[in-house]
């Protein structure tokens, strides 16, 4: 991130180079390597940061805080993207990593379009919150306006589902899906209606989320559901994908997700976390579940060292790289190159051992 002070805050289309290439939907903003004789440190197209040339490629997008620094948000030697396009959500998590805050943000959906046409990747691009759902109308809008301008860029949208309990906003959805390739990531994280509300912090959540995934299964829109195993409900695993078997179409994966010690998981961490290793008979007996009912299973930001040997061949690598790492004892392990490794956020106090597998 440059620590810069320049342009009013907002995205911009950053360029390594003078020669600027028309863009119709975002300003650009050239970052220079160093100070040219004839120029100023900073004018409102142009800003001297060695560091911020050296890390981005051209047409990267970055966005400009209000204090002036400039924040990379796509970029094109990430292993994955994602924006945030709200901070607001009906949902508090006990262990949200992104703390929602009461805010009218719903702006944040327009600039995030124009970001999203300006870098026309072909690669998947995440859409994060909050809960983007919230502004319906305005999501509707952000998913026209893409349809016409980035209609090949795959979205990933992570949401609670629970806007979804709306026929007549899944449907919408849905027809959209006729032209983007989106799927949603939503959670259910127990088969009892008080041990979910509680986890989401919101009662009624189960209850509408439950019609939620009904809805938009029915309605055709691909749905990866997501579990995040606690000391609270670890022991409903299998009877949970017992659930999400009989009840529920359009599944294209369940994933099961390591806790992630950021945001409020950290306050809590003592009451929500428990090593996989104390879970893995559970986390097994749910796989075999779902491997009966041909739903497809994944593990997310598991350390391949904290699962049996039976469960490893689940596991992917999916910690975003810029928070990512291995500790030393990993530099023998015959497995690293396929491992998720742990969280940076995870040092210390909420820290697993590691052991290297040779």
């Amino acid at each position: 991130m440059s620590d810069r002070v320049g342009p009013d805050p907002g995205f911009a289309v950053l360029r390594k180079s003078a020669d600027f290439c028309e863009n119709q939907y975002l300003r650009q903003l050239i970052i220079r390597e160093s100070q040219y004789p004839e120029s100023k440190i900073y004018n409102e197209l142009a800003i001297v940061d060695k560091e911020l040339f050296d890390s981005i490629e051209d047409g990267d997008i970055g966005f400009i805080t209000k204090n002036g620094s400039v924040r990379v948000v796509l970029s094109k030697n990430a292993n994955h993207n994602t924006l945030l396009v709200t901070e607001r959500c009906d949902n508090a998590c006990l262990f949200c990593s992104q703390p929602p805050k009461d805010v009218q943000d719903d702006w944040l959906l327009v600039q995030s379009a124009m970001a999203i046409a300006a870098f026309q990747s072909t690669e998947t691009i995440g859409i994060s919150g909050g809960e983007p759902l919230l502004y319906k109308e305005t999501f509707i809008r952000f998913l026209d306006f893409l349809c016409k301008h980035a209609s090949t860029t795959p979205l990933h949208i992570l949401s609670n589902g629970r806007a979804f309990s709306d026929p007549a906003f899944a449907k919408a959805i849905a027809d959209r899906c006729q032209t983007l390739n989106l799927t949603f990531g939503i959670p259910l994280y127990s088969s009892v209606e008080e041990m979910h509300d509680h986890l989401v912090g919101a009662d009624g959540a189960f209850r509408e989320t439950l019609l939620g995934l009904i809805n938009a299964g029915n309605s055709g829109v691909p749905i990866e559901l997501r579990i995040i195993p606690t000391s609270m409900n670890f022991k409903v695993l299998p009877n949970l994908i017992n659930l999400i078997a009989r009840c529920f179409s359009n599944i294209a994966q369940i994933s099961i997700m390591n806790l992630e010690p950021a945001g409020w998981a950290r306050r809590n961490w003592k009451e929500l976390y428990i090593t996989p290793l104390h879970y893995h008979h559970y986390l097994v007996e749910a796989i075999q579940q779902a491997k009966r009912a041909d739903l497809q299973v994944k593990l997310f930001n598991y350390p391949l060292c904290h699962l049996p040997e039976e469960l490893q061949g689940y596991s992917v690598q999916s910690i975003s790289d810029w928070k990512n790492y291995y500790p030393e004892v990993c530099s023998s392990c015959k497995l690293k190159f396929k491992c998720a490794g742990f969280f940076t956020s995870s040092t210390g106090k909420f820290h697993d051992q590691a052991r290297a597998i040779v």
